[in-house]
């Protein structure tokens, strides 16, 4: 066990004492609900676990399909970093239903010289693109009824615009449903809402934080049209036994369909799992790339002495 000095274990306790006063801020779970709805920032509403039957119904339509992709880097130093993408799409219901995409490049293959930022912005976009990509050929070869995407479809319509308006169009003109999931919910729109008439919610406070704990398993609190992502509508829900919230997009075109979207997705999540549908889980643990698979491309194909010689100087310290 690390031996900390004095001043050191103060701050840390310090710290960790910030972190719980924080956590135990937040209003009370009734009063937060009652404030949220009388100020019109949404609804909550109770989903329901599908049937057989309106399941049989699904597949029969095209069923489900879901797209989620994966980035890593090896290398050493920036530029000297090759980027290794990947993105897949799975069908549901068909044996053998995958589309996977990928790429790898490297700040030294790029045309004009690119700062450390703008790769980081370029890593983020390629991703976004492979993955708009891949979701336009799930909907041409799966045609299915739903279509969920890792992440919030906003992060497309910015990263990927390009592609963005062609899934749109192509998803209503076949009828499929749209619905990006969203584990790391990163925005702060409630409390933005509640701040001038609930002091108690801590300063700048998440959206998951207010949300922890404040919805039943199985529940979602749908945001007022408007209020949230334009031409979206959105949602926070838990449908599993971790009371902290995912968020659920679809475009607002499909406003009609959010009740169905959201009941499916509880349908298809495991009550004792992370809140996310089954489906996208499995489709992540296929598509990661680990760092262990990273070293091993290096090594293999750059020769473990130019892998060594430009990896950092700290992977070489002492354990």
């Amino acid at each position: 066990m690390l031996e900390l000095d004095w001043n050191l274990k103060k701050k840390f306790e310090e710290a960790t004492t910030a972190l719980k006063t924080r956590l135990r801020q937040k209003p009370g779970k009734a009063f937060l609900r009652k404030i949220i709805t009388e100020k019109g920032a949404g609804i909550f509403r109770k989903c329901r676990k599908l049937d057989a039957g309106t399941l049989s119904i699904i597949v029969e339509k095209g069923g489900v399909a879901g797209v989620d992709g994966s980035t890593n880097s090896g290398g050493g130093t920036f530029p000297y970093v090759i980027t290794l993408q990947q993105a897949m799409a799975m069908a549901c219901q068909k044996q053998g239903g995958e589309i996977v995409l990928s790429d790898a490049f490297s700040p030294l293959l790029m045309e004009e010289t690119m700062s450390e930022d703008d790769y980081r912005e370029y890593v983020k976009k390629n991703l976004a693109v492979l993955e708009a990509n891949a979701a336009l050929l799930a909907l041409e070869e799966f045609k299915p009824a739903v279509l969920l995407m890792d992440g919030s479809l906003v992060r497309f319509k910015i990263e990927a615009s390009h592609l963005w308006d062609r899934l749109g169009q192509k998803s209503f003109e076949q009828g499929t449903l749209l619905a990006g999931v969203v584990e790391g919910i990163s925005t702060g729109i409630i409390y933005s809402v509640l701040k001038d008439e609930v002091p108690q919610v801590p300063a700048g406070a998440m959206d998951w934080e207010i949300l922890s704990g404040i919805l039943e398993v199985g529940e979602v609190l749908e945001m007022a049209p408007g209020l949230f992502k334009e031409g979206f509508r959105t949602c926070f829900a838990r449908f599993s036994t971790d009371p902290r919230p995912i968020g659920i997009d679809t475009p607002e075109e499909q406003d009609g369909f959010l009740e169905q979207v959201e009941d499916l997705i509880f349908t298809l999540t495991p009550e004792n799992g992370r809140g996310i549908p089954v489906w996208l889980d499995i489709i992540d643990n296929k598509v990661k790339i680990t760092d262990m698979m990273m070293e091993g491309l290096m090594n293999s194909h750059l020769g473990q002495d130019y892998a060594e010689f430009i990896s950092p100087k700290r992977n070489k310290r002492m354990r």
